[in-house]
């Protein structure tokens, strides 16, 4: 007995368990935005850029830092190398060379050597070229997030539209099932033709394909959503439904020097200014020191750590490096040349889009107002085909009105939830158009 009453317990346990991990699945726009943002792929690729153009600042700079190097060299000649000198240095007659060999047959060395640019233009200017694409790489990523988010709130709005639609199909077929199983009865008793019948009978089906046609296209949607938000097909999510109090407040306009896009063509330019100052750092000379010290052993024995005398001689120098740029064939000029070219274009690019995006503000603001009214038409008209479908139901179960008014009715219910959805999602997307054009899709970083 108590071995039952403790099995039972724990299935209990479960089934809540599962039920609350159902619940949790239901999910704010809010809540699908930031779980895109966290786990969508594309995002996770953005931000791998972004930490490789930092990582990219971070070498450039170290050019500027000294670099230590160390070298060691074990050398055997086999053969050792000769060269000739005039015979009369050594009391030898006039005229005549004796080859001599001034080489050991063993050299080992050992070298520490330090260098740092004391002066490089290109480097210092390199690195704010570097600096410049890092912003440049950071704004792409909030064009991406930008985009993400666009995605995710389109399609969380599909399906929120899905399912009001879903809820209305829903009462409407249970509505005409019950009126047809009323016509099947009148039918029988001889009270209805059978083609009266059959068409009420065709009326339903139909409504009932569209009932899953509409169930499938949910079902995409969701997976979309689940994609968006790299979620496991197989996990259950559910959206929470419209916020009608919401749609009544139009969005504010805001400055659309802040879009995403504008910004990051601004700094695409600031690059390439940084490339064209880079280039004419080329023309600037460069100073380099340079610090070695380091032993060297010799030998006639091939021994590699065994000097004559047990003697390594010491060596050390300190060098400056001058290098001055005279001329390049005109190599620098020209790629100054392009550079200009490419800073103009992407100047004129950037004037064409601060031209569409007043374009895209004026007609998102025009779409919205057109949208809004249509969809205050249509919540009357399907709020008016609703009680005049309700009303004809009961009239024709009570006998007053025949089955055309009825039928009627019908199609003019189903004509008004199919404009008022078209019309509500039509509206949520010119609120999602609008916001993007004015640069308020995304109001937190």
């Amino acid at each position: 007995m108590l071995m039952t009453k403790t099995i039972s317990l724990f299935f209990l346990l479960v089934s809540l368990l599962l039920c609350k991990d159902l619940a949790a699945q239901t999910l704010s726009l809010e809540e699908c935005i930031d779980a895109a943002l966290k786990n969508n792929q594309q995002l996770r690729n953005s931000q791998l850029d972004m930490a490789a153009s930092a990582f990219h600042v971070k070498e450039l700079k170290s050019a500027l830092l000294p670099t230590v190097d160390f070298a060691g060299q074990s050398l055997y000649y086999k053969d050792l190398p000769a060269q000739y000198a005039p015979s009369s240095a050594f009391g030898g007659p006039e005229g005549e060379y004796t080859k001599l060999s001034l080489n050991m047959r063993q050299t080992a060395s050992a070298n520490l050597q330090l260098s740092q640019s004391l002066f490089n233009q290109s480097v210092r200017t390199g690195v704010k070229t570097a600096q410049a694409a890092q912003e440049a790489t950071r704004l792409q990523d909030g064009v991406v997030r930008e985009n993400v988010v666009y995605n995710v709130t389109a399609t969380y709005y599909s399906i929120q539209v899905l399912n009001d639609n879903l809820e209305r199909l829903a009462t409407n077929l249970t509505n005409l099932e019950h009126a047809t199983q009323i016509n099947s009865v009148l039918k029988d008793n001889e009270l209805v033709s059978p083609n009266a019948h059959n068409r009420m009978l065709i009326n339903l089906e139909n409504l009932r394909n569209q009932y899953e046609n509409q169930k499938l296209l949910l079902s995409k949607n969701v997976t979309q959503l689940k994609n968006l938000m790299d979620m496991d097909v197989n996990d259950s999510l559910a959206v929470q439904p419209f916020d009608y109090a919401a749609l009544l407040a139009m969005p504010e306009a805001a400055d659309l020097s802040q879009r995403p896009d504008l910004k990051l063509q601004q700094a695409q330019i600031k690059v390439a200014q940084f490339e064209k100052k880079n280039i004419a750092a080329g023309y600037f000379p460069t100073l380099t020191n340079t610090l070695s010290y380091g032993y060297t052993g010799y030998n006639n024995e091939f021994g590699p750590f065994t000097p004559i005398n047990n003697d390594w001689v010491r060596s050390s120098y300190f060098a400056l490096t001058l290098k001055v740029p005279v001329f390049d064939g005109f190599r620098k000029q020209n790629q100054i040349r392009q550079k200009e070219m490419t800073i103009q274009r992407n100047i004129n690019t950037l004037a064409m889009m601060r031209a569409n995006a007043d374009k895209e503000m004026e007609d998102a603001l025009s779409t919205y107002r057109s949208n809004k009214t249509l969809w205050d038409s249509n919540k009357k008209s399907l709020d008016l085909a609703e009680k005049l479908f309700a009303s004809a139901s009961g009239e024709y179960e009570s006998g007053i009105t025949t089955l055309t008014d009825l039928l009627n009715a019908q199609n003019d219910l189903t004509n008004a939830r199919t404009n008022y959805s078209n019309a509500l999602l039509n509206l949520k997307l010119a609120e999602l158009s609008l916001k993007k054009a004015n640069g308020t899709l995304i109001t937190k970083p």
